[in-house]
């Protein structure tokens, strides 16, 4: 289902003060130039529902990390802007969680890989390629590679527990393979714009 920018401006302009809500099909296909046009022109001044995918991912989040849930939305509907629709059309990340304030961030990017796990990438590698099974953590440092992650979206792709996936990014840290910013300010020149 593709969505021109001119029928999602008409859906914007028809809003009246209410959040844009979107199908993951209509996310999914938004043209990049379309929704490069659209961001333009309304750009983080419409908020929009959560799509249903990342609803679904929100409510598993509520019974896994409560404190999590709060910490993101306290008592309010789970509403952002239009300028985070991108972020939906990856469905395995979704809206990356890495701006916490009361409890302990665990988002990643390529860079907080540290040089001793990079050297180590190959002979894991090495290991999946020959179909033996890798630990969370090596998992984990895969899908860091391929773009940011937090360890919630992890943990609810591979249906980790999140207690195992924190497991995991501890053991990642005291090996000296990662780099775990807990606080949001210090997370700052991780997080793309």
């Amino acid at each position: 289902m593709m969505i021109t920018a001119a029928e999602l401006k008409t859906r914007i302009l028809t809003l009246h003060g209410s959040a844009l809500e979107m199908s993951d099909e209509e996310i999914d296909g938004i043209d990049t130039a379309a929704l490069t046009e659209v961001l333009d022109e309304y750009g983080s001044s419409v908020l929009m529902l959560l799509p249903p995918r990342e609803r679904v991912f929100m409510e598993w989040l509520k019974d896994a990390d409560p404190a999590v849930f709060t910490d993101l939305w306290g008592d309010d509907t789970p509403v952002v802007s239009l300028h985070f629709i991108e972020a939906f059309k990856r469905a395995d990340r979704g809206f990356v969680i890495c701006e916490l304030e009361a409890c302990d961030n665990y988002y990643f990017t390529d860079r907080h890989i540290k040089p001793e796990a990079r050297d180590n990438l190959p002979g894991i590698l090495d290991r999946a390629g020959a179909g033996q099974q890798l630990s969370i953590g090596e998992v984990l440092l895969f899908e860091i590679l391929q773009q940011p992650i937090d360890i919630w979206h992890f943990c609810y792709k591979y249906g980790v527990s999140v207690e195992k996936g924190k497991s995991a990014v501890e053991e990642l840290a005291g090996h000296d393979w990662l780099v775990h910013l807990t606080a949001r300010e210090d997370l700052a020149k991780y997080i793309d714009a």
